[in-house]
């Protein structure tokens, strides 16, 4: 038995672990990911990624993942038996991205591929997977978590056990994993113990099965089955979704000829679909289920080791690197020193409303999509055969539309203990204030806790005695640097304060800046000062004397296009302060340094990231 000592264990390499252990690889944090299955695993599973999860993987410098994901195909809804489409239709209709939501549409990519893809990535920073290891228990102080974890060595699956001590532990290790339980976490919910469903990825030889489409059989009827086409596979590559209210499915995941054979019953079509090959399969029974809290001392849970659900409505993948992201940022942050523990009880402050709200959203989505509703005329009913055949097509289409709140970019955490918004509109007095963490985007509304919007097309400017070669007395756009955008200046390694102003002589803005420079170390906030377009526009820039521009050492940014006042609901001679956390979350949004310093207080302690 050995002894080893690292920060952080992430137990369980899916995109929850991945995304933890990327997050705080990027923080400079060393982090260990066990994985306890042997080989990478495999399997589509789910494979929906909505927009808000585009989102983080662009403050982690993750890229790949949105330019290789592809457009969910147009569902097409077939008769058994037949291949003639009955209704054609979008699941996810598409939306054009806009300036303040780069990322409008949800995609699809498998897990294999996606999580290839953040492996890659913290391989460059250095960490790597160990697979065939497991954890087996661990205990924890105030001060560190001590872990036991069994690795398989060699081909006879000796086990070896070793000792680990750590700061932190994050358990991604599923809903059977072993960190939630030894915590102790309640898992209340619900189990549908009577919709088996079947999965899996599969190479068909199929005519006249076009691939530009998401072919649904007998949609409306006790028996389905489910084809999408995936190039991840191979160009005969599909992966199937099985689901029936009168044949017995328990079984087909192990038994590949009796699989194959009630694939080609439920299709209808004789010998015009030949399964080629099964590559992956799995079942499960839909449950929906999640803990009462997210972490005890120094041990957290994300992902499906805290929350499971109904698949309909592609939130779980979505919402467990939401998780990941939310805790790892903080742990840096505590882990360094910089910040104090009581940080790290915002996670379940913040994800567990989120959470509650999401499982009754699928909840609801799964009820319509199979006819649990009590309606017997839901998608998954035939109770009445002669009812219009247009009507129940309606239906199952109402059913089957996806986007809204699912693209996730409502989520917010306005309740959270650590945001603070001096400009949110005083409650009326006796009216009740209902937020809800699972909201719609609102255009011309921004709150702490709420995403921060992108905004394109911010000009750098170039202050006179920070230019060699300036001629003018006044701001001038830099020609060498280029435009920036909003996302490129977030990042998951610091907090970035935005002033927004009419000009560089305000006082709040010197204010700020000095305060912060003073204060805080540089590489924990990031500052930027967003003047409006019209301070070029209208040819009235503003000039400094060399006196004071010496004052302003930060970056200078105008909006020339409008769009950073129009997301951050300024006015162009407004000013406003909006603190943007690690996540990509509006932390702040204050009038000047009173309301800076009540939010780094929380975050940072009263001497944690101070120089």
């Amino acid at each position: 038995m050995s002894t080893c000592t690292t920060p952080v264990l992430v137990v369980g390499a899916g995109p929850t672990g991945l995304a933890a252990a990327l997050t705080l690889a990027r923080n400079n944090v060393p982090v260990r990911v066990i994985e306890k299955e042997p080989k990478n695993r495999r399997g589509q599973r789910g494979t929906g990624i909505q927009p808000r999860t585009f989102e983080v993987f662009h403050f982690l410098r993750v890229p790949e993942v949105h330019e290789r994901a592809t457009f969910v195909p147009l569902l097409q809804q077939h008769n058994r038996g037949s291949l003639e489409p009955l209704k054609t239709f979008p699941m996810t209709p598409y939306t054009e991205p806009t300036p303040a939501i780069p990322y409008y549409n949800t995609k699809a990519m498998g897990q294999p591929a996606l999580e290839t893809i953040m492996r890659a990535h913290l391989a460059e920073l250095g960490c790597t997977i160990e697979l065939g290891t497991r954890l087996v228990s661990f205990t924890q102080d105030e001060r560190f978590v001590r872990a036991k974890v069994a690795k398989f060595r060699g081909d006879n699956e000796e086990e070896v056990e070793e000792d680990v001590e750590v700061a932190y532990l994050i358990g991604a290790d599923g809903a059977k994993g072993m960190t939630r339980k030894q915590l102790g976490l309640t898992f209340l919910g619900t189990t549908r113990e009577d919709n088996l469903m079947v999965l899996g990825d599969i190479r068909l030889d199929a005519k006249g099965l076009d691939r530009d489409y998401w072919h649904f059989f007998n949609p409306i009827s006790q028996d389905m089955i489910t084809f999408r086409p995936t190039d991840e596979l191979g160009k005969d590559g599909w992966q199937f979704i099985m689901a029936s209210r009168t044949v017995d499915l328990k079984g087909l995941a192990r038994d590949e000829e009796s699989l194959v054979n009630r694939i080609k019953d439920f299709v209808g079509l004789g010998d015009n679909i030949k399964v080629k090959e099964v590559m992956w399969v799995s079942d499960y029974r839909p449950n929906m289920r999640m803990v009462n809290k997210f972490g005890v001392g120094r041990v957290f849970v994300a992902g499906d080791a805290a929350h499971i659900h109904s698949p309909t409505g592609g939130q779980g993948l979505n919402s467990g690197v939401q998780d990941a992201f939310n805790i790892a940022w903080k742990i840096a942050l505590v882990y360094k020193g910089l910040s104090p523990a009581s940080l790290l009880e915002t996670y379940t402050a913040e994800r567990l409303p989120v959470i509650t709200e999401m499982l009754g959203l699928t909840t609801e989505l799964y009820n319509r999509t199979f006819g649990q509703s009590g309606d017997e005329h839901t998608p998954g009913s035939t109770a009445d055969e002669n009812s219009n055949s247009e009507q129940v097509e309606s239906k199952f289409e109402r059913a089957m539309r996806r986007g809204g709140k699912l693209h996730m970019l409502g989520v917010n955490y306005r309740t959270s203990p650590i945001v603070v918004d001096e400009f949110v509109p005083a409650p009326t007095p006796g009216v009740a204030i209902i937020n809800s963490a699972y909201g719609d985007t609102q255009e011309g509304v921004l709150r702490a806790g709420d995403r921060a919007p992108d905004a394109p097309g911010l000009a750098p400017v170039v202050l006179p005695n920070h230019a060699s070669a300036s001629k003018s007395s006044g701001l001038q756009t830099s020609a060498v640097a280029g435009n920036t955008r909003m996302f490129d200046i977030f990042g998951s390694t610091h907090h970035t304060v935005i002033i927004f102003a009419p000009a560089l002589a305000v006082p709040v803005v010197r204010s700020v800046l000095t305060t912060l420079d003073q204060s805080l170390r540089k590489e924990l906030v990031r500052c930027i000062v967003v003047l409006p377009g019209s301070t070029c526009a209208l040819g009235s820039r503003p000039e400094m004397s060399s006196e004071e521009d010496q004052t302003i050492d930060t970056e200078v940014l105008i909006d020339e296009a409008g769009h950073a006042y129009r997301g951050y609901v300024v006015e162009s001679q407004e000013v406003k302060v909006v603190v943007v956390r690690p996540d990509g979350v509006v932390g702040a949004i204050v009038h000047g340094m009173t309301g800076l310093e009540r939010y780094f207080e929380v975050v940072f302690g009263k001497t944690g990231g101070t120089c």
